[in-house]
C-alpha cells in the first residue's frame, strides 16, 4: 500500500495536515490489561465513558488525538477505530515499544532482532496494525513510539536503532518516552547519529526536567519537545513558566502540548478527572490569558505535531 505524500495517517485513513486543527500531541484513550509486570500499569477500557470523553473533546473543538500505546502492552486498533468513528475524532495510533514493565513477563518485541523489529514497525506503518490483520479495513500506525529507561545504556538500543531505520524508510516521526527528561541530549545524539532527521524526533515529558538551557539546546538542534504535566499537581507550577521562557527565546516551532492521560482519574470526568477535552477547555484558555498570540497557540496545540507526523 503506497503512502500518500505529506499525509498524517489516522486509524480512519490519511489526512491533510494543514486541515487538522487542535491535536492532543501525546495521550492514551484505550489500554487493555495485558498482565503487565507492573501491577500499577494503567488500564483504560471503560468504552462508553471513553467515547463520551472523546466526543466532548470533539465538541470543544478537538480534531485529532495522538494515542501513544504501542502494540503488545495494551493497544487495540479495533477499539481505536471504533472510538474514532463514533466520536468523529482522528486517532493517530502508534507502533513501536514501551517500557518493559508495561508488558507481560515474556514480551516478543524485546526478544526480536533489530531486523525483525524494524520490519514489524514498517509493516504497521504501511499496511495495518497486527491486531487488525484480516480486517477489511486496514488500520495503519501513524508514527513510532519508543521508550527509554532512566539511562540510555539500560534501554534496548537495538530496538531504538530498528525504530530509527523504520522511521527513515517510511518518513515516520518518533515520539520518545523519556524518564522525566533523563539523558535527553544523549538520546537525541544517538538517534540523530543513526540517521533520524531532527524534525522527526519528539522528546516526551520534557517539562518534568525544566532545564531551560537544555530545552533551548534541543530545540536549536531541530527536535520537538513535548510538555504534558498540566494536570499533575507536582509539576503544575513548572510547566507554565517553562512555556513562557521557551516562547520568549523564540522556540514556538519546537513545542508540542499534550495531556498524557494514561489514567482513568485523569481521562474520565466521571472519575473526577479534568477529562479528554481539558487541552481545549483549560490549557488553551490559559495560553490566551497569558497573551500568547493565536497563531502561536495553534502551533503549540496542533500545527507543530501535525507537521512532524506528516509522511512523504
Amino acid at each position: 500500500m503506497d503512502a500518500a505524500p505529506g499525509m498524517v495517517y489516522s486509524v480512519m485513513g490519511p489526512l491533510v495536515p494543514q486541515g487538522l486543527g487542535t491535536i492532543d500531541g501525546h495521550t492514551h484513550v484505550w489500554i487493555e490489561a495485558v498482565g503487565a509486570q507492573d501491577a500499577n500499569a494503567p488500564v483504560l477500557t471503560a468504552l462508553p465513558e471513553i467515547i463520551a470523553e472523546v466526543m466532548a473533546y470533539h465538541a470543544a473543538g478537538g480534531t485529532a488525538i495522538v494515542d501513544c500505546q504501542p502494540g503488545g502492552c495494551g493497544r487495540d486498533g479495533r477499539r481505536l477505530l471504533e472510538i474514532s468513528e463514533r466520536a468523529h475524532v482522528a486517532i493517530i495510533a502508534a507502533t513501536g515499544f514501551h517500557l518493559r514493565r508495561y508488558y507481560p513477563p515474556y514480551a516478543p518485541v524485546f526478544h526480536s532482532s533489530a531486523d525483525d523489529a524494524r520490519q514489524q514497525f514498517i509493516d504497521e506503518l504501511t499496511h495495518t496494525l497486527a491486531e487488525n490483520a484480516g480486517s477489511p479495513t486496514p488500520v495503519r500506525a501513524g508514527f513510532i513510539k519508543i521508550a527509554c529507561e532512566a539511562t540510555l545504556a539500560a534501554s534496548p538500543r537495538h530496538l531504538i536503532e530498528a525504530a530509527v531505520q523504520a522511521a527513515v524508510a517510511t518518513d515516520a516521526a518518533i515520539e520518545v518516552h523519556t524518564e522525566r527528561g533523563a539523558e535527553a541530549a544523549a538520546i537525541m545524539r544517538f538517534m540523530l547519529d543513526k540517521g533520524l532527521p531532527a524534525g522527526k524526533l519528539i522528546l516526551c515529558h520534557m517539562d518534568k526536567r525544566p532545564d531551560v538551557a537544555l530545552h533551548r539546546e534541543l530545540a536549536q538542534a531541530g527536535v520537538a519537545l513535548e510538555y504534558d504535566t498540566f494536570f499533575r499537581p507536582k509539576y503544575g507550577d513548572v510547566v507554565w513558566p517553562l512555556i513562557e521562557q521557551m516562547l520568549a527565546a523564540g522556540h514556538e516551532d519546537a513545542l508540542v502540548l499534550a495531556t498524557d492521560m494514561a489514567d482513568s482519574k485523569l481521562l474520565l470526568t466521571s472519575a473526577g478527572g479534568p477529562g479528554a477535552a481539558a487541552l481545549l477547555t483549560q490549557v488553551i484558555p490559559r495560553l490566551n490569558d497569558m497573551g500568547v498570540p493565536a497563531a502561536t497557540v495553534r502551533k503549540l496545540t496542533g500545527q507543530n505535531i501535525a507537521r512532524r507526523l506528516a509522511r512523504g
